[in-house]
């Protein structure tokens, strides 16, 4: 039946035959799902969100009631106490650069402890020279590599206690590279590592790819900030544009003020009609997402089974 499409019947019976086998698996990415979409209905509920919250702004943005109120609910899904979530966020690498120049001055140290992250922040490190890097504004940068796909818990806990590291990043994704992605357990186990010889320092977490894979994010486990791109996991495959950063507070407002301007902050920011696709986005992400597992994991085992 399925012939003129290049599928052969032997290929469709083994893809029967695998997704009969990971019934169980499939459960507990739908347990997932009606969690997180519970989750997010809740966060929906808790602030009325009605039809007055797609409603748009042009100019400066000031008083876009949509706007703030999508930043309340992120924050509540998030686990974290503010949020900012604006379409003027080009990508997910560009809220990281505003978050990096935002609480790093000239002088700090900035250490990463998932090796080199992704290879779009390489100039804005000063991995590769820029003159625009954080390097150029007298930011240190130094990183610790992974050990088989886990934390160098012992290096890290030795460079931390020097009490001279301004901020930790921790990139759950593989990114580019060919390592697994970091599980929130082994986030927990080193936030737990740092916290124990230093409460001072910033934690803050790449958290592209991750959000809604599991029940909890990484802010749940004591991370001061995350940040994401709305064109990935929570933008779910509506949101056009656009990223995020949450956490604490005075933090997301120290990132509010280097996206915008000191003295505007959060206060500013047209929304130019995405709001309306933003709250679509995140409404249908916990079910994105799962759709996104079910697939990673059934073409995994399709692949293993026609290589046996």
């Amino acid at each position: 039946m399925y012939k003129k499409f290049g599928i052969s019947n032997e290929l469709l019976t083994l893809a029967k035959e695998t997704e009969e086998s990971l019934q169980e698996e499939f459960k507990k990415i739908n347990e997932l799902c009606e969690y997180n979409s519970l989750k997010v209905l809740n966060a929906f509920q808790k602030y009325n969100i009605s039809e007055i919250h797609f409603n748009s702004t042009t100019g400066y943005g000031y008083s876009d009631i949509g706007r703030d109120t999508i930043e309340k609910v992120f924050a509540e899904v998030l686990d974290a106490e503010d949020s900012l979530v604006r379409s003027q966020f080009i990508s997910g690498t560009h809220a990281l650069t505003v978050a990096l120049f935002a609480f790093l001055r000239p002088g700090d140290t900035f250490l990463s402890i998932s090796g080199k992250p992704y290879d779009t922040l390489d100039e804005v490190i000063g991995i590769v020279d820029n003159p625009s890097s954080l390097k150029a504004h007298n930011v240190k940068y130094e990183q610790i590599d992974l050990i088989n796909n886990d934390f160098d818990y012992e290096q890290i806990e030795k460079r931390v206690k020097e009490q001279n590291i301004k901020l930790i990043e921790i990139q759950r994704s593989r990114g580019y590279s060919l390592r697994k992605s970091i599980t929130l357990d082994k986030i927990e186990k080193v936030i737990k590592v740092i916290r124990k010889v230093n409460t001072n320092v910033i934690i803050m977490v790449d958290n592209c790819y991750g959000e809604m894979v599991q029940k909890i994010e990484p802010t749940t486990l004591g991370a001061d900030i995350i940040v994401g791109s709305l064109i990935k996991n929570l933008g779910g495959g509506i949101a056009p544009n656009g990223a995020y950063i949450a956490g604490k507070k005075e933090l997301v407002e120290l990132a509010a003020q280097r996206l915008t301007a000191p003295g505007l902050g959060k206060e500013v920011g047209p929304t130019l009609g995405i709001n309306k696709q933003i709250l679509q986005g995140l409404y249908l992400a916990p079910s994105v997402v799962a759709s996104s597992l079910k697939t990673a994991i059934f073409a995994s085992k399709l692949l293993e089974n026609i290589r046996l």
